[in-house]
């Protein structure tokens, strides 16, 4: 994959796990799994609340104007924000095919990518203007953003492990974002502890499509706080966008 290819299916990406269900469900059981989506990632939260986390990923994406699957792998970990106001904290790290690194401190975004030598560099944009369009959404708020989409059972609603699949479409349109599909772990809806989503799946113009998976998460490791920033190697060239805000 091109770094420039790497990067949009990234900025694709951001946008899948940036999701909360709305709270119009259609139906009780409906309403049990957004709760079960939601809940562990709201402030109010007391029990069981996921402050950070990290999980192994792999990436698949499925490019319908050259009818190609392109894949990816790599360790993403997310400090979440401790409070409305505040904006979370992010490294995702891409270990295959190509190595590349997108990081956030919660006030500057870095896009790394080691075989070009070079370093983007951006300012995070500020709370409340994020949204479908805004590439930065990805797994920073799944507790506060049910405003943004309205929620549906997918079809089926259970996949063949008997995880739930929600089906989220944005209230506004979207230059990106056509639908999501979600996939939602059958044993934290049914009450055990741990990190709900599975999977996301991002439908984009032109046929588009990516998936994410998770796998082996851990939660709430208060990881150190150097991993969320990045000091550009020796002779990497730093580059600013013009547009300011990363994905605006």
């Amino acid at each position: 994959m091109t770094k420039p290819a790497m990067l949009h299916v990234f900025c694709l990406l951001l946008l899948a796990a940036w999701v909360c269900p709305a709270v119009h469900a259609e139906s009780a059981r409906l309403e049990t799994v957004t709760a079960a989506l939601q809940a562990p990632f709201q402030n109010q939260t007391k029990h069981n609340r996921i402050r950070d986390f990290q999980a192994d990923f792999t990436q698949e994406a499925y490019l319908g104007s050259l009818d190609q699957v392109q894949t990816a792998s790599g360790r993403v970990i997310v400090r979440l924000a401790p409070c409305q106001g505040s904006s979370a904290w992010f490294r995702w790290e891409y270990l295959l095919p190509d190595p590349q690194l997108i990081v956030s401190d919660g006030s500057t975004v870095w896009v790394y990518m080691p075989e070009n030598r070079q370093v983007m560099e951006s300012p995070m944009p500020a709370e409340g203007k994020a949204g479908t369009d805004n590439p930065l959404a990805f797994l920073t708020d799944l507790g506060n953003l049910n405003r943004q989409f309205a929620v549906t059972w997918g079809e089926p609603r259970q996949s063949p492990e008997g995880h739930y699949r929600l089906l989220l479409r944005p209230l506004q349109p979207s230059a990106y974002l056509e639908q999501l599909l979600l996939e939602v772990d059958k044993a934290v809806v049914d009450g055990q502890t741990g990190y709900p989503l599975r999977a996301a799946t991002l439908f984009g113009s032109g046929g588009n499509r990516t998936t994410i998976r998770f796998s082996t998460p851990l939660l709430n490791q208060n990881p150190e706080r150097a991993l969320f920033h990045f000091t550009p190697p020796a002779g990497t060239e730093v580059l600013r966008p013009e547009q300011g805000a990363f994905g605006q």
